[in-house]
């Protein structure tokens, strides 16, 4: 489903899918890093957007292990 993130399955609120203008998600102020990328089942690539749950825990995680503060 294009509502549901694809990496936990909880609504990813894609503004998109709810009819805002384009550029008006919360995901269009934000930067993806590589490490959200390599989370998504490939089959689910392109398909639907991730949470910004996901967005924030994996964005910290990077920052984690890259040894930033």
């Amino acid at each position: 489903m294009a509502n549901e993130c694809p990496i936990c399955k909880g609504n990813n609120q894609c503004g998109n899918l709810q009819g805002l203008p384009a550029g008006e998600c919360w995901c269009s102020k934000e930067v993806f890093p590589q490490k959200v990328f390599e989370q998504i089942p490939s089959e689910l690539m392109g398909k639907a957007c991730v949470c910004q749950a996901c967005l924030e825990r994996l964005k910290r995680d990077s920052k984690e292990e890259s040894g930033e503060r």
